[in-house]
């Protein structure tokens, strides 16, 4: 636990904080605040920019898995997002977000994948939650329903982000074995 701490720097809790503002203007603000939420996803590029490129493909593969567990959710009639029958602008930007933030403050889950799955499996449903009660989407079926597959696909999400962390900490150092 120590060592999780030591990696934990002034830079990375900014960065983190920077993206729960991108995340309350995104679910509170939705269209209302779309430009100024993408500006800052833009800031959260633009201050990591040389380390997200070398995980460029990572980053996509996460954002576009993430994209689709969200839609597939929709389609199953976990909860619907407010002013759309798909996914709302809003929330793409929010991904971009995330990733960028997850690749840059959240790496030190690489080789955690206990945390990680512990981190998607409450953290992951808790964000859902405060987004119905900003009204940027609707529960269809029950909160233990929701809570149940929004912990279940985010602790899946998490363990492939650490996953992906690791391997691309492994190339970095010219590890084969990640």
């Amino acid at each position: 636990m120590q060592n999780i701490f030591k990696e934990l720097s002034a830079q990375r809790l900014i960065h983190v904080v920077l993206f729960d503002v991108v995340w309350f203007l995104a679910v509170w603000g939705r269209a209302d605040f779309i430009g100024l939420t993408g500006v800052l996803v833009v800031v959260l590029y633009a201050v990591n920019w040389r380390h997200l490129v070398q995980q460029l493909k990572a980053l996509v593969l996460f954002v576009l898995t993430g994209l689709v567990a969200e839609l597939t959710l929709v389609y199953a009639g976990v909860l619907k997002f407010s002013g759309t029958d798909y996914l709302p602008l809003w929330l793409v930007v929010l991904w971009l977000g995330f990733a960028a933030t997850a690749f840059t403050s959240m790496d030190w889950m690489a080789r955690r994948y206990g945390l990680a799955l512990l981190f998607g499996l409450v953290f992951g449903p808790i964000t859902y939650l405060a987004g119905v009660r900003f009204d940027a989407a609707e529960l269809l079926v029950s909160k233990l329903v929701m809570v149940s597959a929004y912990g279940f696909v985010w602790a899946v999400l998490m363990l492939m982000f650490a996953r992906l962390v690791t391997f691309y900490r492994a190339k970095e150092q010219g590890i084969n074995n990640a």
